[in-house]
């Protein structure tokens, strides 16, 4: 069986890559794991070419290797180099880039069943800091879970109540998750 490709963490460092967070430390890790599933791949399998494109790439063992702390600057250019050699996509504008984030995190959401609450607190805080429209939902959705938990009513989301909260929830992400589809990174 293939070695899958690191999409979280390529979707988590392409999409704070786009908007400027801090790298350091995590720009290191993605490159060590695109290597790393690289060089797993299997001559004439899919995704052979990609693989071949990170190995030859300098800019990624450059990264794996760059000693912590590195400055930003730096680790820009290299990541702007490994994707321009492994021919990965990129967020498009920072609305794309906060969705890309939101994505990872909201995949948190589900996979614990919609009883994350830090998850959900980091796709709030991302649109409170960057205003992308369709991520609103989730900041109302954190003070409506927040309200209603300790007072029992919550004035954010219509309907929603302690028994209801975790499946309106995950209901809403589904929903976000079919309208906004997953980047096609490779």
């Amino acid at each position: 069986m293939a070695a899958a490709f690191p999409e979280r963490a390529t979707l988590l460092l392409l999409g704070r890559w786009a908007l400027n967070f801090d790298l350091d430390g995590a720009a290191q890790d993605w490159a060590d794991q695109v290597l790393s599933w690289a060089a797993e791949i299997e001559a004439g399998g899919p995704h052979q070419d990609t693989a071949a494109r990170a190995i030859e790439s300098g800019a990624l063992y450059t990264l794996a290797d760059l000693p912590s702390p590195a400055h930003w600057g730096e680790l820009s250019d290299l990541i702007r180099d490994a994707v321009r050699d492994v021919r990965l996509s990129t967020p498009d504008s920072p609305d794309s880039a906060t969705r890309w984030l939101a994505r990872v995190h909201l995949e948190d959401i589900l996979a614990a069943e919609g009883d994350d609450f830090d998850a959900l607190k980091k796709v709030s805080r991302l649109w409170f800091d960057h205003q992308t429209p369709d991520l609103h939902q989730f900041y109302l959705f954190k003070h409506a879970i927040r309200d209603v938990m300790r007072d029992g009513q919550q004035p954010h989301i219509s309907g929603l109540t302690r028994d209801s909260w975790r499946d309106d929830l995950v209901a809403a992400i589904h929903n976000w998750m079919d309208e906004a589809p997953a980047p096609k990174l490779l």
